[in-house]
């Protein structure tokens, strides 16, 4: 099952507890991720490449977890 393209491109704020939960889950995990980059990685040019990573893999993380709940509401 696909959604709208617009879909994608609209903001659907957490509704639910559990999604809540899970974009916590994932927020917490990025931030520990980039934590132990800041404490071992020396080399400033691979810190800052490798925080935009983990920015990225979050918010894709997360809108995934808001696209899985849009597809659960269409059925």
């Amino acid at each position: 099952m696909t959604l709208p393209i617009e879909e994608y491109f609209k903001y659907h704020p957490p509704l639910t507890e559990a999604r809540k939960v899970a974009h916590e889950a994932i927020n917490q995990a990025a931030l520990a991720f980039a934590l132990t980059v800041e404490k071992n990685v020396k080399d400033e040019d691979c810190r800052k490449q490798t925080y935009f990573a983990i920015q990225q893999a979050r918010m894709f993380a997360n809108q995934g977890i808001t696209v899985d709940e849009l597809k659960t509401l269409q059925n």
